[in-house]
């Protein structure tokens, strides 16, 4: 079911929170990412098998936040909900829930899964996005370019190793500054209660 007056789209007292926690998550997420990076490595590094479940526990938190917000701007769309959009939450939310697991396991086996998941989850998340019908477009479009970028990053450094981390570093960090703005873009847009409007001429 759609909404066929924009003032009705206006996000509510609980989307505004919910667009608050997303900021938080689009701030806390490249933290916790970072310290996370810098410990798996460490404890490959060491031949260790297991890693500490702290440095996942902000990074699941993040994730988690992001899958609320998507919940509170698909309650805002214009359009009903078609089947990449239903692909791309879906696969993002169960991400989250993967991160969840490998915080209360202790184990960097889940993360690639739980990374490749999210990515995929969120250039599918960006391109279904990018009509502004759902979501702002430009916010999406950072989301689902930036998680482009991260996932080429990832296939590369599994199919090459250490070895190609110095090459793809600037191209990952990029994509993480762009992947963070759109989810802070899209938190800010709950936030802010700002409405979705469609663009003229085109059926709500």
């Amino acid at each position: 079911m759609t909404n066929s007056d924009p003032s009705a789209d206006r996000p509510g007292l609980l989307a505004r929170v919910v667009g608050v926690g997303a900021v938080v998550g689009a701030i806390l997420w490249p933290i916790a990412l970072s310290d996370m990076a810098e410990r798996a490595i460490s404890v490959t590094q060491e031949g260790g098998q297991r890693l500490a479940g702290s440095p996942i526990v902000p990074l699941a938190i993040a994730l988690l936040l992001f899958s609320a917000a998507i919940a509170a701007l698909e309650r805002g769309a214009t359009r009903e909900i078609r089947f990449r959009d239903l692909v791309g939450d879906l696969t993002i939310a169960t991400s989250a829930v993967v991160f969840a697991l490998a915080a209360v396991v202790g184990s960097y086996g889940l993360l690639g899964p739980g990374f490749l998941l999210l990515f995929v989850g969120s250039v599918i998340f960006g391109a279904a996005g990018f009509d502004g019908k759902r979501r702002p477009r430009w916010g999406s479009a950072l989301v689902g370019i930036g998680a482009g970028g991260l996932l080429a990053s990832l296939l590369v450094a599994a199919a090459f190793g250490t070895d190609r981390l110095d090459g793809i570093a600037q191209t990952a960090l990029l994509s993480l500054v762009l992947y963070t703005v759109g989810w802070f873009w899209l938190g800010l847009h709950l936030a802010l209660a700002r409405p979705l409007i469609t663009p003229p001429g085109e059926p709500s």
